[in-house]
């Protein structure tokens, strides 16, 4: 076997496989994956007929050149598994079984592509219709093989268990289907079988317990959406029975999945759909059972890919999202869906705007904020006058009779971010303090567009001061002139607004500032794109080059660490690349192990992560979770992790599992502080952070790191968890 093809089965083949067995319950997790796989042998020829019907689609997609990454994730081979598990459930095996099967599983192959190409246009899913309409296919002219013959193993499934385990597995199996349980429990349970075609208790238990482990979301879905129908069913007289009988049972689950927690962010208004959707799926069974029994064909899960296709797509005609929000990046798991979702909406929300800076150096004072008494009224509004105060409050020295007497006279203004330079007024004469030029109102004024649609306006600038002309390109923090009081200005002062148009004076826009300081007394903190408050004292940061530059990871950029865990030498090779939407992600090859980060100038995050929970790239993604890039130290930084990434205390995080689409009672929480040293040989900078996980007024320890970083970049990774301790240093990095 040569190396490619081996390369093949391990990276296309196994996971592909595991994925469409998990996949039936919108899941990515091989523990599920292994115990469906397990209990769908418990009808032989059932289960070995699926499996093969998987690895059929895999390797025709996988010779047909079909996407990898789909193909891995089981997308177009999950309807072949349940395409040869109803195969293997009603045909007898023999030659032309398995021929049949080769040549329905490349149909269901091609329709599945098909369709999900003509559905994906409407960003809507093809579900399990490829598998139905397959079937159908079979079934229709099945009557006209006399070589193909219905079996009756689904009724006498006891001769296959004999012939697997002989009398002792048998006799489990009849103990555990005879147990005397209440009516819903035996239902449910039979429900989960049937996704298997099968109707026994074991098959039900031991998929409900492997659903369990493997989303608790989805496992209160099932039952949910498994009460709604069965409710329903005695609220309208219907036999509650036939919930088992051929897939059918498994119909209201799955539309329980499909809305409640996977193509749908967990909510409780998903939920509250769920409740609803059940029985409508209910009456669109019941109506296709009544249209399909003159030609004798079963509905399967026909009315449960209806439903949802139906339902997501009204929900994309939508202005609103109702309390209803699409999942916007799917992990195959409901979980890490909503986990990350709530993080990343609350981390991420600031990335719609772009990075500005205060247009000065050093601390200034706000004069007059948004909406202020006095020239902050209606379109400019949404403006701010800057002036810089002494230790007594005051605005100038001496008696304030000339504008050289005022602090911020011929102070620098700069550049808020990088753009170029559209309107330059600078011809006007400074008044004298005290005195307004009503006839030019703004005076001397240079307004910038960055890029994004935004407009910068700085005003009341110096005559003559002006360091750019219109079509210049100016950096954030260049100087483009100096503060001056000319136009309608009382007293020296800056006058600063944000607008969407390229003229002087146009509407005011509210936008924030990226990052600032704020001084109360002696304490001060770090704002994070907020609007700057009438009377607060401001400055900008200042960014910590050793810190840039070790964090400003480019593409084709490479490290090598060596480190020490558990007593054992260990090394790790991580590469940074940009994937297809320009997004940057390190890589490390030995463990396939991904994890995405952004760098702004002032700030570095990490943004997802990928892959085993015991590599380094892992617990340097913990360590340098958002790193703020300033020459400070006495500022804390702050952030929330989802849970997924945790690994520490399980049982609350799964307790919190069940909760967490209503209300979320467990947190992870980071905390990160800079530090600098200089020494006569080199400069150091270093990263000091935490996670600690936060539950009913408890904080729990799960994690401590430091970051050592050099001229040379980042040295050293120390790691400090409640079970081992990682010493790391990069020897090469290019």
């Amino acid at each position: 076997m040569t190396k490619q093809t081996l390369h093949i089965i391990r990276n296309t083949l196994l996971p592909g496989i595991l994925n469409s067995y998990s996949i039936i319950f919108f899941l990515n997790n091989r523990f599920f994956a292994l115990v469906l796989m397990l209990t769908s042998f418990f009808n032989f020829y059932a289960g070995l007929s699926g499996l093969m019907a998987v690895v059929i689609a895999l390797i025709v997609g996988k010779w047909m050149h079909l996407d990898d990454t789909t193909l891995r994730k089981g997308i177009y081979s999950f309807n072949a598994l349940l395409t040869g598990l109803g195969m293997g459930t009603f045909f007898d095996p023999g030659i032309v079984f398995y021929s049949l099967l080769l040549v329905v599983t490349v149909f269901c192959l091609l329709f599945s592509v098909g369709l999900s190409g003509w559905l994906n246009k409407y960003n809507l899913p093809q579900l399990s219709i490829p598998f139905v309409i397959s079937f159908w296919f079979l079934l229709l002219p099945a009557a006209q093989f006399e070589n193909l013959g219905l079996t009756q193993r689904n009724i006498y499934w006891m001769n296959e268990m004999y012939a697997i385990g002989g009398s002792p597995l048998l006799q489990l199996f009849q103990t555990i289907d005879a147990l005397p349980l209440h009516q819903m429990v035996d239902l449910y349970l039979r429900s989960l079988s049937s996704v298997v075609f099968q109707s026994n208790l074991i098959t039900g238990f031991l998929i409900a317990i492997a659903l369990l482990a493997g989303s608790r979301i989805l496992f209160s879905l099932s039952v949910v959406g498994f009460l709604s129908a069965y409710l329903f069913a005695l609220f309208t007289g219907s036999e509650a029975a036939s919930m088992t009988y051929y897939n059918i049972g498994a119909n209201y689950m799955m539309v329980a999945f499909a809305i409640g927690g996977f193509f749908i962010i967990p909510s409780k208004h998903s939920y509250l759909w769920t409740i609803f959707l059940v029985p409508l799926t209910s009456l669109i069974l019941l109506f296709f059972n009544k249209m399909l029994a003159p030609v004798q064909l079963p509905v399967f899960s026909l009315p449960f890919s209806v439903t949802v296709i139906l339902f997501l797509f009204f929900l994309q005609q939508r202005v609103r999202p109702n309390g209803l929000v699409f999942t916007p990046y799917q992990h195959y798991s409901p979980e890490e869906n909503l986990y990350t979702f709530r993080t990343n909406s609350e981390r991420f929300s600031r990335f719609m705007y772009k990075s500005l800076q205060l247009p000065f150096w050093g601390e200034w004072t706000v004069w007059q904020g948004y909406d202020g008494e006095y020239t902050h009224l209606g379109e400019w509004g949404k403006a701010l006058d800057f002036v810089v105060k002494d230790t007594q409050g005051s605005t100038y020295r001496a008696k304030g009779y000339a504008c050289e007497d005022y602090y911020c006279y011929k102070k620098p203004v700069v550049a808020v971010a990088d753009g170029v330079v559209e309107v330059v007024t600078d011809n006007i004469d400074d008044n004298e303090p005290g005195k307004i030029n009503t006839q030019n109102n703004w005076g001397n004024s240079i307004v910038i567009n960055h890029y994004n649609g935004i407009y910068s306006q700085v005003s009341h600038l110096k005559k003559g001061s002006a360091r750019v002309k219109p079509g210049d390109t100016v950096k954030a923090g260049d100087i483009i002139g100096l503060c001056g009081n000319s136009g309608r200005s009382p007293e020296p002062h800056l006058h600063f607004q944000l607008q969407l148009h390229a003229y002087t004076g146009a509407k005011t826009y509210t936008y924030p500032i990226a990052y600032y300081y704020t001084r109360n007394d002696t304490t001060e903190q770090l704002q994070q794109f907020s609007v700057p408050a009438e009377n607060e004292n401001i400055r900008n940061i200042q960014v910590n080059k050793l810190l840039a530059d070790a964090f400003n990871i480019l593409p084709d950029k490479s490290f090598v660490f060596e480190y020490t865990s558990d007593g054992k030498n260990q090394r790790e090779n991580w590469n940074a690349y940009t994937d297809a939407y320009n997004n940057k992600y390190l890589h490390c090859p030995e463990t396939g192990d991904v994890a995405y980060y952004v760098f702004d100038g002032k700030m570095f995050y990490f943004t997802s992560y990928y892959g085993h929970k015991n590599s380094l790239l892992y617990y340097f993604f913990l360590s340098a979770y958002k790193v703020f890039l300033s020459t400070e130290s006495v500022f804390s930084i702050t952030d929330s992790l989802p849970l997924p990434y945790v690994s520490n205390k399980k049982w609350l995080i799964w307790l919190n599992d069940f909760i967490s689409p209503f209300t979320q009672v467990v947190e992870a929480k980071y905390r990160s502080e800079t530090t600098q040293t200089s020494t006569s040989q080199h400069d150091t900078a270093g990263i000091k952070s935490d996670i600690q996980i936060h539950y009913a007024g408890n904080k729990q320890f799960f994690v401590q790191s430091s970051i050592v970083v050099t001229t040379v970049g980042i040295h050293e990774i120390n790691i400090k968890t409640n079970s081992k301790e990682i010493t790391a240093k990069c020897v090469s990095q290019q």
